[in-house]
Protein backbone atom coordinates (compact mmCIF):
# COMPACT_ATOMS: atom_id res chain seq x y z
CA UNK A 1 0.00 0.00 0.00
CA UNK A 2 3.11 2.26 0.99
CA UNK A 3 4.33 1.80 -2.73
CA UNK A 4 0.79 2.53 -4.07
CA UNK A 5 0.82 6.07 -2.28
CA UNK A 6 4.28 6.78 -3.30
CA UNK A 7 3.10 7.59 -7.27
CA UNK A 8 2.38 11.14 -6.67
CA UNK A 9 -0.57 11.10 -9.21
CA UNK A 10 -2.41 7.93 -6.40
CA UNK A 11 -1.61 10.88 -3.85
CA UNK A 12 -3.30 13.89 -5.69
CA UNK A 13 -6.36 11.54 -6.11
CA UNK A 14 -6.21 10.34 -2.62
CA UNK A 15 -6.26 13.74 -1.17
CA UNK A 16 -9.38 14.32 -3.87
CA UNK A 17 -11.28 11.48 -2.49
CA UNK A 18 -10.63 12.55 0.71
CA UNK A 19 -11.69 15.94 0.37
CA UNK A 20 -14.92 15.09 -0.91
CA UNK A 21 -16.07 12.38 1.92
CA UNK A 22 -14.94 15.05 4.00
CA UNK A 23 -17.01 17.46 2.88
CA UNK A 24 -19.79 16.26 1.65
CA UNK A 25 -19.31 16.39 -1.84
CA UNK A 26 -19.69 13.71 -4.82
CA UNK A 27 -16.84 11.58 -6.57
CA UNK A 28 -14.98 14.65 -8.48
CA UNK A 29 -14.41 13.86 -12.39
CA UNK A 30 -13.06 17.36 -13.23
CA UNK A 31 -10.34 18.09 -10.15
CA UNK A 32 -10.09 22.08 -11.52
CA UNK A 33 -14.02 22.59 -11.67
CA UNK A 34 -14.34 20.60 -7.84
CA UNK A 35 -11.31 22.60 -5.91
CA UNK A 36 -12.97 25.84 -7.24
CA UNK A 37 -16.35 24.57 -5.82
CA UNK A 38 -15.12 23.74 -2.64
CA UNK A 39 -12.89 26.99 -2.38
CA UNK A 40 -16.51 29.00 -2.84
CA UNK A 41 -18.26 27.14 -0.24
CA UNK A 42 -15.27 27.93 2.50
CA UNK A 43 -14.72 31.92 1.08
CA UNK A 44 -18.35 32.53 0.82
CA UNK A 45 -20.62 31.79 3.09
CA UNK A 46 -24.29 31.24 2.55
CA UNK A 47 -26.39 34.13 4.14
CA UNK A 48 -29.52 33.21 5.97
CA UNK A 49 -32.33 35.11 6.77
CA UNK A 50 -32.42 35.70 11.02
CA UNK A 51 -35.67 33.79 11.92
CA UNK A 52 -34.75 34.64 16.21
CA UNK A 53 -33.96 37.29 17.95
CA UNK A 54 -33.72 37.90 21.51
CA UNK A 55 -32.43 41.82 22.63
CA UNK A 56 -31.81 43.03 26.38
CA UNK A 57 -33.60 46.24 27.34
CA UNK A 58 -32.10 47.52 30.81
CA UNK A 59 -33.37 50.52 32.65
CA UNK A 60 -31.76 52.60 35.57
CA UNK A 61 -31.86 51.96 39.01
CA UNK A 62 -34.23 52.98 41.44
CA UNK A 63 -34.40 56.81 42.44
CA UNK A 64 -36.71 59.62 41.94
CA UNK A 65 -40.32 59.48 40.56
CA UNK A 66 -39.27 58.53 37.33
CA UNK A 67 -40.57 56.69 33.90
CA UNK A 68 -39.62 54.02 31.69
CA UNK A 69 -40.82 52.64 28.41
CA UNK A 70 -39.46 50.35 26.05
CA UNK A 71 -40.07 50.91 22.10
CA UNK A 72 -39.45 48.43 19.41
CA UNK A 73 -39.87 47.83 15.73
CA UNK A 74 -39.75 45.35 13.47
CA UNK A 75 -38.71 47.40 10.42
CA UNK A 76 -39.58 48.05 6.55
CA UNK A 77 -37.10 46.24 5.03
CA UNK A 78 -35.96 47.79 1.14
CA UNK A 79 -37.62 45.97 -1.36
CA UNK A 80 -36.48 42.78 -2.05
CA UNK A 81 -35.22 42.02 1.26
CA UNK A 82 -36.14 38.03 2.04
CA UNK A 83 -37.72 37.34 5.10
CA UNK A 84 -38.39 34.13 7.35
CA UNK A 85 -41.23 31.71 5.66
CA UNK A 86 -44.60 30.96 8.16
CA UNK A 87 -46.51 33.18 10.06
CA UNK A 88 -46.14 36.38 11.49
CA UNK A 89 -46.34 35.54 15.19
CA UNK A 90 -45.48 38.65 17.49
CA UNK A 91 -42.24 39.17 19.18
CA UNK A 92 -43.13 40.37 23.04
CA UNK A 93 -41.60 42.59 25.45
CA UNK A 94 -41.82 41.19 28.37
CA UNK A 95 -39.77 40.86 32.00
CA UNK A 96 -36.83 38.31 32.49
CA UNK A 97 -38.43 35.34 33.99
CA UNK A 98 -39.85 32.96 31.78
CA UNK A 99 -43.52 33.15 33.28
CA UNK A 100 -43.79 36.89 32.92
CA UNK A 101 -46.55 38.14 31.08
CA UNK A 102 -45.98 40.68 28.35
CA UNK A 103 -46.08 44.39 28.94
CA UNK A 104 -46.08 44.92 24.81
CA UNK A 105 -45.83 43.30 21.44
CA UNK A 106 -44.65 44.00 17.80
CA UNK A 107 -47.15 42.75 15.93
CA UNK A 108 -46.72 44.01 12.27
CA UNK A 109 -43.86 44.79 10.51
CA UNK A 110 -43.43 48.53 10.42
CA UNK A 111 -45.42 49.63 13.54
CA UNK A 112 -43.69 50.69 16.26
CA UNK A 113 -45.15 48.49 19.88
CA UNK A 114 -43.98 49.89 22.74
CA UNK A 115 -44.62 48.90 26.65
CA UNK A 116 -46.79 49.73 29.08
CA UNK A 117 -44.81 52.98 30.56
CA UNK A 118 -43.76 51.81 33.98
CA UNK A 119 -42.78 54.10 37.11
CA UNK A 120 -40.80 51.19 38.95
CA UNK A 121 -37.85 50.15 36.81
CA UNK A 122 -37.36 46.65 35.34
CA UNK A 123 -35.69 45.49 32.78
CA UNK A 124 -37.17 44.19 29.34
CA UNK A 125 -36.73 42.01 27.01
CA UNK A 126 -38.07 41.79 23.29
CA UNK A 127 -37.71 38.03 22.05
CA UNK A 128 -40.04 35.88 19.31
CA UNK A 129 -39.45 33.84 16.26
CA UNK A 130 -40.51 34.12 12.89
CA UNK A 131 -41.12 36.98 10.05
CA UNK A 132 -40.74 39.36 12.21
CA UNK A 133 -36.66 38.74 13.88
CA UNK A 134 -34.90 40.19 10.81
CA UNK A 135 -34.06 43.51 11.72
CA UNK A 136 -36.01 44.16 15.04
CA UNK A 137 -34.69 46.84 17.19
CA UNK A 138 -35.65 48.87 20.47
CA UNK A 139 -34.70 51.38 22.69
CA UNK A 140 -35.11 51.39 26.34
CA UNK A 141 -35.80 55.33 27.86
CA UNK A 142 -36.02 56.46 31.13
CA UNK A 143 -37.09 60.20 32.38
CA UNK A 144 -37.39 61.64 35.72
CA UNK A 145 -38.45 65.40 36.64
CA UNK A 146 -36.06 65.25 39.90
CA UNK A 147 -33.55 63.06 42.05
CA UNK A 148 -30.64 61.39 40.85
CA UNK A 149 -31.93 60.39 37.61
CA UNK A 150 -33.39 63.67 36.84
CA UNK A 151 -32.67 64.19 32.33
CA UNK A 152 -32.80 61.77 30.28
CA UNK A 153 -31.48 58.16 29.97
CA UNK A 154 -32.05 56.20 26.40
CA UNK A 155 -30.19 53.35 25.40
CA UNK A 156 -30.72 50.95 22.07
CA UNK A 157 -31.63 47.17 23.49
CA UNK A 158 -28.96 45.25 23.45
CA UNK A 159 -28.05 41.57 21.23
CA UNK A 160 -26.77 38.80 23.37
CA UNK A 161 -22.63 37.88 22.88
CA UNK A 162 -19.39 37.29 24.16
CA UNK A 163 -17.33 40.32 23.60
CA UNK A 164 -18.16 44.51 24.69
CA UNK A 165 -15.72 47.09 25.02
CA UNK A 166 -16.64 50.62 26.70
CA UNK A 167 -14.76 53.40 27.10
CA UNK A 168 -15.28 56.34 29.38
CA UNK A 169 -15.98 54.45 32.51
CA UNK A 170 -15.45 55.89 36.07
CA UNK A 171 -15.10 54.85 39.91
CA UNK A 172 -14.35 57.92 41.01
CA UNK A 173 -16.26 59.71 43.75
CA UNK A 174 -18.25 62.20 40.91
CA UNK A 175 -19.87 59.30 39.66
CA UNK A 176 -22.11 56.06 40.30
CA UNK A 177 -20.69 53.86 37.18
CA UNK A 178 -22.14 50.06 37.14
CA UNK A 179 -21.67 47.73 34.56
CA UNK A 180 -25.26 45.48 33.57
CA UNK A 181 -24.85 42.09 32.54
CA UNK A 182 -28.38 40.80 31.46
CA UNK A 183 -28.81 37.08 30.63
CA UNK A 184 -31.50 35.86 28.64
CA UNK A 185 -30.74 32.30 27.94
CA UNK A 186 -31.68 29.53 30.13
CA UNK A 187 -28.61 28.68 31.35
CA UNK A 188 -25.96 30.18 33.84
CA UNK A 189 -23.32 32.67 32.49
CA UNK A 190 -19.63 33.73 33.34
CA UNK A 191 -18.05 37.04 32.35
CA UNK A 192 -14.26 38.59 33.19
CA UNK A 193 -14.42 42.20 33.09
CA UNK A 194 -10.24 43.68 32.16
CA UNK A 195 -10.57 47.17 33.67
CA UNK A 196 -7.77 49.45 31.77
CA UNK A 197 -6.92 53.13 33.58
CA UNK A 198 -5.03 56.01 33.19
CA UNK A 199 -2.03 53.85 35.10
CA UNK A 200 -2.05 51.06 33.18
CA UNK A 201 -4.04 47.61 33.12
CA UNK A 202 -5.63 46.76 36.10
CA UNK A 203 -5.62 43.80 38.15
CA UNK A 204 -8.82 43.55 39.89
CA UNK A 205 -9.88 39.95 40.99
CA UNK A 206 -13.44 40.87 42.07
CA UNK A 207 -14.36 41.70 38.13
CA UNK A 208 -13.34 38.28 37.10
CA UNK A 209 -15.96 35.07 37.44
CA UNK A 210 -18.92 37.29 37.63
CA UNK A 211 -21.93 34.49 37.62
CA UNK A 212 -24.98 36.14 35.29
CA UNK A 213 -28.02 33.87 36.11
CA UNK A 214 -30.36 32.46 33.81
CA UNK A 215 -32.86 34.92 32.62
CA UNK A 216 -31.49 37.24 35.29
CA UNK A 217 -29.02 40.21 35.74
CA UNK A 218 -25.69 40.37 37.55
CA UNK A 219 -24.08 44.38 38.50
CA UNK A 220 -20.59 45.64 38.53
CA UNK A 221 -20.63 49.01 41.02
CA UNK A 222 -16.97 50.26 39.55
CA UNK A 223 -16.78 52.76 42.68
CA UNK A 224 -16.29 49.40 44.30
CA UNK A 225 -13.72 47.19 42.58
CA UNK A 226 -11.61 50.59 41.06
CA UNK A 227 -12.24 53.30 43.76
CA UNK A 228 -11.24 56.64 42.87
CA UNK A 229 -9.62 55.32 39.37
CA UNK A 230 -11.77 57.46 36.56
CA UNK A 231 -11.25 57.14 32.63
CA UNK A 232 -11.76 53.98 32.56
CA UNK A 233 -12.24 51.47 29.81
CA UNK A 234 -13.82 48.04 30.31
CA UNK A 235 -13.52 44.88 28.14
CA UNK A 236 -16.43 42.18 28.75
CA UNK A 237 -15.77 38.96 27.73
CA UNK A 238 -18.22 35.93 28.67
CA UNK A 239 -16.45 32.56 28.95
CA UNK A 240 -19.59 30.55 28.99
CA UNK A 241 -22.90 31.42 27.99
CA UNK A 242 -24.23 34.69 26.25
CA UNK A 243 -24.72 38.02 27.73
CA UNK A 244 -26.12 41.47 27.14
CA UNK A 245 -23.81 43.85 28.46
CA UNK A 246 -24.50 47.64 29.46
CA UNK A 247 -23.17 50.47 31.49
CA UNK A 248 -25.25 53.11 33.24
CA UNK A 249 -23.58 55.83 34.52
CA UNK A 250 -24.96 59.17 37.47
CA UNK A 251 -22.54 62.09 37.49
CA UNK A 252 -22.73 64.25 40.26
CA UNK A 253 -21.38 67.50 41.40
CA UNK A 254 -20.67 67.48 45.30
CA UNK A 255 -24.66 67.31 46.32
CA UNK A 256 -26.03 68.41 43.38
CA UNK A 257 -27.06 65.58 40.30
CA UNK A 258 -25.06 66.05 37.54
CA UNK A 259 -26.76 64.04 34.81
CA UNK A 260 -27.29 60.06 33.79
CA UNK A 261 -27.46 58.16 30.97
CA UNK A 262 -26.15 55.15 29.30
CA UNK A 263 -22.57 54.38 27.50
CA UNK A 264 -22.92 53.13 24.54
CA UNK A 265 -20.60 50.27 23.67
CA UNK A 266 -17.21 51.19 21.58
CA UNK A 267 -16.47 49.35 18.29
CA UNK A 268 -13.32 46.77 18.79
CA UNK A 269 -10.10 47.80 18.83
CA UNK A 270 -8.37 48.66 15.62
CA UNK A 271 -5.86 50.52 13.95
CA UNK A 272 -8.31 53.14 12.21
CA UNK A 273 -10.91 54.20 14.52
CA UNK A 274 -14.24 56.03 13.83
CA UNK A 275 -16.04 58.00 16.46
CA UNK A 276 -19.60 59.43 15.04
CA UNK A 277 -22.00 61.98 15.65
CA UNK A 278 -20.16 64.49 18.00
CA UNK A 279 -22.98 66.52 19.03
CA UNK A 280 -23.36 70.19 18.37
CA UNK A 281 -23.79 73.24 21.01
CA UNK A 282 -21.84 74.47 24.07
CA UNK A 283 -20.44 71.88 26.64
CA UNK A 284 -17.41 69.93 26.88
CA UNK A 285 -16.25 67.27 24.34
CA UNK A 286 -14.24 64.88 26.38
CA UNK A 287 -12.36 61.99 23.76
CA UNK A 288 -11.19 58.99 25.75
CA UNK A 289 -8.66 56.56 23.97
CA UNK A 290 -7.87 53.15 25.26
CA UNK A 291 -4.91 51.41 24.22
CA UNK A 292 -5.13 47.54 25.77
CA UNK A 293 -2.14 46.24 23.75
CA UNK A 294 1.35 46.24 25.68
CA UNK A 295 3.18 48.75 23.47
CA UNK A 296 2.70 52.46 23.47
CA UNK A 297 -0.01 53.93 20.90
CA UNK A 298 1.00 56.80 18.68
CA UNK A 299 -2.13 57.83 16.97
CA UNK A 300 -3.06 60.80 14.88
CA UNK A 301 -6.41 62.64 15.16
CA UNK A 302 -8.38 64.27 12.62
CA UNK A 303 -11.59 66.06 13.17
CA UNK A 304 -14.11 65.29 10.82
CA UNK A 305 -16.07 68.57 10.85
CA UNK A 306 -18.98 70.22 8.34
CA UNK A 307 -16.93 71.90 5.87
CA UNK A 308 -14.02 68.55 5.67
CA UNK A 309 -11.09 67.20 7.81
CA UNK A 310 -8.42 69.03 10.04
CA UNK A 311 -6.05 68.25 12.14
CA UNK A 312 -6.29 70.10 15.99
CA UNK A 313 -3.17 72.23 16.87
CA UNK A 314 -1.39 70.49 19.18
CA UNK A 315 -3.17 66.94 19.34
CA UNK A 316 -2.17 65.95 15.39
CA UNK A 317 0.12 63.05 16.75
CA UNK A 318 -0.80 61.63 20.49
CA UNK A 319 0.74 58.91 22.22
CA UNK A 320 -1.41 56.51 24.54
CA UNK A 321 0.87 54.09 26.89
CA UNK A 322 0.35 50.58 26.59
CA UNK A 323 -2.83 48.88 28.74
CA UNK A 324 -3.91 52.83 29.64
CA UNK A 325 -6.57 55.36 28.80
CA UNK A 326 -5.81 58.80 28.29
CA UNK A 327 -8.51 61.57 27.62
CA UNK A 328 -8.52 64.73 25.25
CA UNK A 329 -10.64 67.91 26.03
CA UNK A 330 -12.04 68.80 22.42
CA UNK A 331 -14.81 71.45 22.55
CA UNK A 332 -12.24 74.13 22.57
CA UNK A 333 -11.38 72.83 19.21
CA UNK A 334 -14.75 71.56 17.80
CA UNK A 335 -16.22 75.27 18.24
CA UNK A 336 -19.66 74.01 18.83
CA UNK A 337 -19.91 72.04 15.43
CA UNK A 338 -20.86 68.68 14.76
CA UNK A 339 -18.11 66.76 13.88
CA UNK A 340 -16.93 63.19 13.98
CA UNK A 341 -13.57 62.42 14.83
CA UNK A 342 -11.23 59.45 13.13
CA UNK A 343 -7.99 58.25 15.29
CA UNK A 344 -5.20 56.07 12.69
CA UNK A 345 -3.11 54.25 15.33
CA UNK A 346 0.20 51.70 15.01
CA UNK A 347 -1.71 50.17 17.72
CA UNK A 348 -5.12 48.74 17.80
CA UNK A 349 -7.35 51.05 20.12
CA UNK A 350 -11.04 52.11 20.74
CA UNK A 351 -12.59 55.11 21.81
CA UNK A 352 -15.51 57.10 23.05
CA UNK A 353 -16.73 60.81 23.08
CA UNK A 354 -18.68 62.18 26.40
CA UNK A 355 -20.78 65.05 25.74
CA UNK A 356 -22.63 67.11 28.03
CA UNK A 357 -25.35 70.21 27.78
CA UNK A 358 -24.26 73.67 28.32
CA UNK A 359 -24.87 74.18 31.66
CA UNK A 360 -22.95 70.91 32.01
CA UNK A 361 -26.08 69.50 34.36
CA UNK A 362 -27.33 67.02 31.80
CA UNK A 363 -24.78 64.08 29.21
CA UNK A 364 -24.21 61.48 26.69
CA UNK A 365 -21.74 59.34 25.57
CA UNK A 366 -21.62 57.33 21.71
CA UNK A 367 -18.50 54.92 21.24
CA UNK A 368 -16.20 54.56 18.43
CA UNK A 369 -18.48 52.46 15.46
CA UNK A 370 -17.81 50.37 12.92
CA UNK A 371 -18.88 51.77 8.89
CA UNK A 372 -22.28 50.45 8.09
CA UNK A 373 -22.69 47.65 5.71
CA UNK A 374 -26.03 47.40 5.23
CA UNK A 375 -29.28 48.87 5.99
CA UNK A 376 -29.61 50.88 10.06
CA UNK A 377 -32.42 51.40 12.26
CA UNK A 378 -33.03 53.64 15.39
CA UNK A 379 -36.36 53.80 17.28
CA UNK A 380 -36.23 57.26 18.58
CA UNK A 381 -38.35 58.13 21.80
CA UNK A 382 -40.17 60.65 21.99
CA UNK A 383 -38.39 63.97 22.31
CA UNK A 384 -39.33 68.02 22.79
CA UNK A 385 -36.98 69.30 20.76
CA UNK A 386 -35.55 68.56 17.31
CA UNK A 387 -32.65 65.27 16.97
CA UNK A 388 -29.99 65.23 14.32
CA UNK A 389 -28.89 62.75 12.06
CA UNK A 390 -25.27 62.77 11.92
CA UNK A 391 -23.58 61.10 9.15
CA UNK A 392 -19.61 61.29 8.04
CA UNK A 393 -17.71 59.89 5.33
CA UNK A 394 -13.83 59.67 7.41
CA UNK A 395 -12.26 59.03 4.19
CA UNK A 396 -13.68 59.02 0.14
CA UNK A 397 -17.31 60.91 -0.73
CA UNK A 398 -20.16 59.04 0.69
CA UNK A 399 -23.63 59.08 -0.21
CA UNK A 400 -26.40 57.75 2.48
CA UNK A 401 -30.42 57.39 1.79
CA UNK A 402 -32.49 58.03 4.78
CA UNK A 403 -36.14 57.25 5.72
CA UNK A 404 -37.83 58.39 8.93
CA UNK A 405 -41.11 56.82 9.46
CA UNK A 406 -44.05 57.10 12.26
CA UNK A 407 -45.54 54.97 15.04
CA UNK A 408 -48.09 53.46 12.09
CA UNK A 409 -45.19 53.31 9.26
CA UNK A 410 -45.93 56.04 7.83
CA UNK A 411 -42.82 58.11 6.15
CA UNK A 412 -42.57 61.64 7.65
CA UNK A 413 -38.94 62.34 5.76
CA UNK A 414 -36.95 60.29 3.20
CA UNK A 415 -33.49 61.58 1.28
CA UNK A 416 -30.60 60.60 -0.84
CA UNK A 417 -27.35 62.77 0.99
CA UNK A 418 -24.15 63.15 -0.19
CA UNK A 419 -21.72 63.34 2.17
CA UNK A 420 -18.51 65.06 1.14
CA UNK A 421 -14.94 63.10 2.31
CA UNK A 422 -14.01 63.93 5.56
CA UNK A 423 -16.63 65.90 6.41
CA UNK A 424 -19.59 65.62 8.71
CA UNK A 425 -23.33 66.19 7.20
CA UNK A 426 -26.94 66.67 9.57
CA UNK A 427 -30.19 66.41 9.41
CA UNK A 428 -32.00 67.68 11.94
CA UNK A 429 -35.71 65.79 12.63
CA UNK A 430 -38.56 68.37 14.25
CA UNK A 431 -39.44 66.95 17.82
CA UNK A 432 -41.64 64.53 17.71
CA UNK A 433 -44.72 63.36 20.41
CA UNK A 434 -44.65 59.94 19.95
CA UNK A 435 -42.06 57.65 18.98
CA UNK A 436 -40.61 57.20 15.77
CA UNK A 437 -37.38 54.92 13.81
CA UNK A 438 -35.37 55.43 11.31
CA UNK A 439 -33.63 53.40 8.45
CA UNK A 440 -30.14 54.72 7.23
CA UNK A 441 -28.17 52.47 4.44
CA UNK A 442 -24.99 53.26 3.01
CA UNK A 443 -25.19 53.81 -0.95
CA UNK A 444 -21.55 54.56 -1.57
CA UNK A 445 -18.15 55.15 -0.01
CA UNK A 446 -17.65 54.58 3.44
CA UNK A 447 -19.69 55.85 6.19
CA UNK A 448 -20.55 56.40 9.86
CA UNK A 449 -23.75 57.35 11.37
CA UNK A 450 -25.70 58.41 14.95
CA UNK A 451 -28.50 60.69 15.79
CA UNK A 452 -28.06 63.32 19.17
CA UNK A 453 -30.16 65.39 20.87
CA UNK A 454 -29.51 68.47 23.15
CA UNK A 455 -31.39 70.59 24.83
CA UNK A 456 -32.82 73.67 23.63
CA UNK A 457 -31.04 77.06 23.94
CA UNK A 458 -33.66 78.50 26.20
CA UNK A 459 -35.26 75.33 28.21
CA UNK A 460 -38.69 76.19 30.22
CA UNK A 461 -37.89 76.07 33.60
CA UNK A 462 -40.03 72.65 33.93
CA UNK A 463 -38.70 71.50 30.99
CA UNK A 464 -36.66 67.94 31.59
CA UNK A 465 -33.21 68.24 29.76
CA UNK A 466 -33.06 65.65 27.36
CA UNK A 467 -29.38 64.82 25.75
CA UNK A 468 -28.89 61.50 24.32
CA UNK A 469 -26.91 59.86 21.82
CA UNK A 470 -27.58 56.77 19.69
CA UNK A 471 -25.20 54.85 17.22
CA UNK A 472 -26.46 53.62 14.28
CA UNK A 473 -25.35 49.83 13.39
CA UNK A 474 -25.90 47.76 10.52
CA UNK A 475 -28.83 45.50 11.89
CA UNK A 476 -29.20 42.03 11.95
CA UNK A 477 -31.70 41.04 9.35
CA UNK A 478 -28.98 37.92 7.94
CA UNK A 479 -26.78 35.53 9.63
CA UNK A 480 -23.52 33.96 7.98
CA UNK A 481 -24.02 30.36 7.68
CA UNK A 482 -20.24 28.73 7.68
CA UNK A 483 -19.87 25.13 6.42
CA UNK A 484 -17.81 22.69 7.85
CA UNK A 485 -13.65 23.33 6.69
CA UNK A 486 -12.58 20.15 6.07
CA UNK A 487 -9.04 19.04 7.62
CA UNK A 488 -7.49 17.38 4.30
CA UNK A 489 -3.64 17.52 5.90
CA UNK A 490 -4.30 13.90 7.31
CA UNK A 491 -4.66 12.85 3.82
CA UNK A 492 -1.19 14.15 2.82
CA UNK A 493 0.98 12.70 5.94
Amino acid sequence: MSRLLSDPRLRIGAVVLAMAALAGLGVVTHPKKADTRVEAAVTEPARTVVNRTAMACPVLAPGGKMTSVVNGVSPTLPDGTPTAPGTAEPLSIAPLPATSDPVGSLLKRGTIGSSAVAVKPETLSIQGTGPLAAGTVGTSTTTAQEGVNRGMASVPCQLPGSDFWFVGASGASDRRDVLVLTNLDTVNAEVNVSVYARTGAQDLPAARGIVVPARGSSELYLKQVAPNLRDLALHVESTGGRVAAAVRSNASNGSEPAGVDWLNASAAPATKVFVPAVAPGGGLRILSVANPTDLQATASLTVNGPNGPFKPAGLETVQIAAGSVKTFMLDPVLHGDASGVTLTSDQPVTASMRMTDASRQEFASIGSAEALTGPAYLVIPAHKQPALLQVTAPGKNGSVKFELRDAVDRVLSTRTLDVVGGATSQIPFPAQPRPTYLMVQQTRGSVVAGVTLMPAAKPADDDVPQVAAWPLNTSLVFRAQLGAQPDVSAALR
